[in-house]
């Protein structure tokens, strides 16, 4: 069995090894989004099953989403170091294309191209900060742009829409697929709430341990990393 993961049976002959049954699963969780683009929910749920069966304990042992991220961080340095900071620098230049053209609704960018942690099966997140979600979608329309519509979800009361779109692949970069774009247009006063689920890794750049980054920190961010060991620089923005 790969090293930081146990599974069920011996996990019986060892109680008190729950929070090593945690990690087990959150490493189990993180090759999951690594390898197929799988969201947290479903990842965990899936390495519960895969780590202790149909046993019992499941809720107890679910690890939390800080835990499945330090491990998917463990997970794409020991394999993906070759492949996923082109990647990673190509979501991010993409992204701040995107929050340019949407400069009108004061765009930050959110999820896993700002705390570091996609790769070539992660989508962009765009947080826009709106009087009006039409006038969002009005302006798609005009940049003839085919994108679906959800609501605001358990967030309704800041969050007015969701709008979801793709962009095709990119022949010949680090990006061989398409790439989703969910774009979650809030009440500007939203704007004014710090952002929860902010990385706690000190060794990240400060803008990615920020939460959300307008479009001259994401400027900012990129001007200082691409540069760094391991990182591709990519080619310059139009």
């Amino acid at each position: 069995m790969p090293p930081g993961f146990m599974g069920a049976g011996e996990m019986a002959h060892n109680p008190v090894r729950g929070e090593d049954l945690k990690t087990a699963i959150a490493a189990a969780a993180a090759r999951c989004i690594a390898e197929e683009g799988c969201d947290y929910a479903t990842a965990k749920r899936r390495a519960v099953r895969e780590v202790l069966g149909d046993g019992a304990g499941a809720r107890s042992a679910m690890p939390d989403n800080p835990l499945v991220e330090s491990e998917l961080r463990r997970y794409l340095r020991i394999f993906a170091a070759d492949s996923q900071p082109a990647q990673l620098t190509a979501l991010r230049r993409l992204a701040l294309q995107l929050m340019r053209r949407l400069q009108a609704f004061n765009p930050h960018l959110v999820g896993a191209v700002l705390n570091g942690t996609a790769t070539g099966h992660s989508g962009i997140r765009l947080n826009l900060y709106a009087d009006s979600a039409k006038d969002v979608e009005i302006f798609l329309l005009n940049e003839s742009v085919s994108f679906d519509v959800r609501d605001g979800g358990p967030d309704a009361d800041t969050t007015q829409e969701v709008l979801d779109f793709s962009i095709p692949p990119q022949p010949g970069g680090p990006l061989d697929a398409e790439v989703a774009v969910t774009l979650t247009v809030l009440d500007p006063v939203a704007l004014r709430v710090a952002p929860s689920g902010r990385p706690r890794d000190p060794d990240l750049h400060p803008i990615e341990r920020a939460g959300r980054a307008s479009m001259a920190m994401l400027e900012r961010l990129l001007a200082e990393t691409v540069a760094a060991p391991g990182a591709d620089p990519g080619q310059p923005d139009a």
